[in-house]
């Protein structure tokens, strides 16, 4: 099995007042991360080099998965919470259509052309249910299916079967926040 690439859902912009430190903190999702290396913003697509990485406060060369850091970045670049740092080539083409394999966790089934929010890593935006693949057109709990669903903004979505932590994603009900749908990107 290949090692998935590095991917970094950002959860914190790190900009003491008074300073002109910049971090971008998040847990390493997957792969790996040097100093040095170039990276590519996503959805923005900017690009840049990291210029370091803090874990724990200490400066480290190298960032593996499953630890929470801290990278700077060589460019000022617009960054926020929920925007995903990858590497430069090997980032995942942001996408509005997301196509999915999903299991349906939900008492109220789910059905075509339902609103809903979509949970991507640490950014959630706002989607539509555009296809369901089952004869009544609809989830019912427990039910596993095919599902198309098209967002409010691109989501750097990984396919499932090369990076887990990034092709994966939740549907959520707008009007309470429950947790309807879980899916894995097929594509």
């Amino acid at each position: 099995e290949l090692a998935a690439p590095a991917r970094l859902p950002i959860q914190y912009v790190i900009r003491p007042q008074g300073s002109d430190y910049r971090g971008y903190a998040g847990r390493l999702e997957s792969g790996t991360l040097t100093t040095g290396q170039a990276v590519t913003v996503l959805p923005s697509g900017a690009t840049s080099t990291i210029a370091g990485i803090d874990i724990l406060g200490e400066p480290a060369e190298t960032a593996r998965e499953g630890q929470s850091i801290t990278v700077r970045l060589a460019d000022e670049i617009d960054i926020a919470r929920g925007d995903l740092i990858a590497p430069t080539p090997g980032a995942p083409a942001p996408a509005k259509e997301l196509t999915a394999t999903a299991c349906h966790l939900h008492q109220t089934p789910l059905r075509l052309r339902e609103k809903v929010l979509v949970q991507h890593g640490t950014r959630t935006v706002r989607g539509i249910v555009t296809h369901i693949g089952t004869d009544s057109g609809e989830l019912a709990l427990n039910d596993i299916a095919p599902l198309t669903v098209r967002t409010a903004e691109p989501l750097p979505v990984d396919a499932y079967a090369v990076n887990r932590r990034t092709g994966a994603f939740l549907l959520i009900d707008p009007a309470d926040g429950t947790t309807r749908t879980a899916a894995m990107a097929t594509a």
